[in-house]
C-alpha cells in the first residue's frame, strides 16, 4: 500500500508542513504503509532502528517496561511520528509502540528520513523543537510524578488522553478515546485498585461520569486547574 505525501491532506504531519514537494515525492516514493490490528506491536524495546514511523490513522501507546510493568509514556495519533527516540549512537529503540484501535503506520527508511533532515533546514528545525519539547516534558513528569497524590495522578492522566485525542466530534464532554482502565492505571502511574478509587471519587464530585468503558467529563476546568504536570 502507498500513500504519497503530494496528495495527502493531513496539513499538520510535520513531513507534509516542511519539507520541499521534491522530498515529497521523493519520501513516497521510498516509504510503506502497514496495517495493524488493535493489540498489535508495530516495534520492540530492543529492535534495531531501521527508519521512522508515522500514524496515518489510528491511536497507538508507546510504553516502557520494567520487567511485567507496563508505563505508558505517551499517546499518538494521526499525524504523529514514531520511533524517533532511539536515533542515536546505538540506534536501537528503547520503547515499545502498540495500536490501542486498528492502524495504518507508514515506515520511512532511517536513510531517507536522515537525508531528508539534511535536505531541508526548516524541517530539521522542526524536529529539533520537537524532540527539545519532548525532553522537557519527560523531565517534568519525572521530577515531579513520584510526589503527586494517587488523584492528582489520575488527574494528570486523564488530561494527558484529552490533549492527545480530544473530545467527541459529536459530544464534547465525552471522550473521543477511552483506554481501558488497565491502561489509564498505567499512564497515570497507579495499581488499578487505586485508578479505580480515584475515579469514583472524581466521580462523586462531579468533575466526570463514568458511562461503561467510556468517559464523560463534566468539569473541564477542575481537571485543568489540578494537573500539575502544567
Amino acid at each position: 500500500m502507498k500513500r504519497k505525501c503530494e496528495t495527502c491532506t493531513h496539513y499538520k504531519c510535520i513531513i507534509n508542513k516542511y519539507c520541499s514537494p521534491e522530498w515529497k515525492t521523493l519520501i513516497s516514493f521510498h516509504k510503506t504503509s502497514m496495517l495493524y490490528p488493535a493489540g498489535a506491536t508495530i516495534f520492540s524495546t530492543g529492535d534495531p532502528i531501521k527508519g521512522i514511523f508515522q500514524i496515518y490513522s489510528g491511536k497507538i501507546k508507546v510504553v516502557t517496561t520494567d520487567g511485567e510493568k507496563e508505563q505508558i509514556i505517551r499517546l499518538a495519533k494521526e499525524e504523529q511520528l514514531l520511533g524517533h527516540r532511539g536515533f542515536g549512537k546505538k540506534m536501537i529503540y528503547p520503547v515499545t509502540a502498540i495500536a490501542l484501535e486498528d492502524s495504518e503506520v507508514t515506515f520511512i527508511p532511517v536513510d531517507v528520513f536522515y537525508s531528508a533532515v539534511k535536505a531541508n533546514s526548516e524541517f530539521a528545525f522542526q524536529m529539533m523543537l520537537f524532540y527539545a519539547d519532548e525532553l522537557n516534558a519527560a523531565e517534568k513528569r519525572m521530577k515531579l510524578t513520584a510526589s503527586l497524590k494517587a488523584k492528582e495522578k489520575v488527574i494528570v492522566a486523564l488530561m494527558t488522553i484529552i490533549r492527545a485525542f480530544g473530545f467527541s466530534s459529536t459530544d464534547n464532554t465525552l471522550l473521543e478515546y477511552t483506554p481501558t482502565r488497565k491502561d489509564i492505571a498505567s499512564i497515570a502511574g497507579t495499581t488499578y485498585e487505586t485508578m479505580i478509587r480515584a475515579l469514583s471519587s472524581l466521580e462523586k464530585s462531579n468533575i466526570i461520569v463514568q458511562e461503561g468503558k467510556a468517559i464523560r467529563v463534566l468539569d473541564l476546568a477542575y481537571l485543568e486547574k489540578h494537573c500539575l504536570l502544567d
